[in-house]
């Protein structure tokens, strides 16, 4: 009997082992960069962009390419209060570290649960992507 139970317990601990190593695996796959600046590219760079057109209306090309465009966006979006955000403003320095990337996700998130105009579709299909991971935060 001790030995049935016993069976199971490893089996059941290497079970868990197994899922919990797949679960990280998976997680660090996509793990976001610490800050996005001036001269970085990629997948994180399109996702502040679509996030900064769909909630300032920035008007940036989603290319994925941090250019001056798009540091000035993040620093126009960076001192924006919101209370439901933050009750401080951040500084504009124009460099996505994981507070602006926070603040991002939250205002894009607040504005899709709230239905505030604009593009609701493009929100939902934002916040059910790959940004929320990629994006700082």
């Amino acid at each position: 009997m001790r030995k049935t139970w016993a069976l199971r317990a490893a089996t059941l601990t290497l079970g868990a082992g197994a899922v919990l190593g797949l679960a990280v695996g998976s997680a660090g796959a996509a793990t976001a960069a610490t800050t996005l600046q001036l001269g970085d590219s990629g997948p994180a760079v399109t996702c502040v962009q679509q996030a900064l057109n769909l909630e300032i209306g920035s008007g940036l090309a989603e290319d994925g390419v941090y250019g001056q465009s798009t540091a000035d966006a993040v620093a126009k979006f960076q001192p924006m209060t919101n209370v439901m955000i933050t009750n401080s403003q951040l500084p504009a320095t124009g460099v996505v570290d994981a507070t602006t990337g926070s603040k991002l996700y939250k205002s894009v998130w607040l504005d899709f649960m709230w239905v505030n105009p604009g593009d609701n579709a493009a929100r939902k299909a934002w916040l059910t992507g790959s940004c929320p991971t990629l994006i700082p935060r």
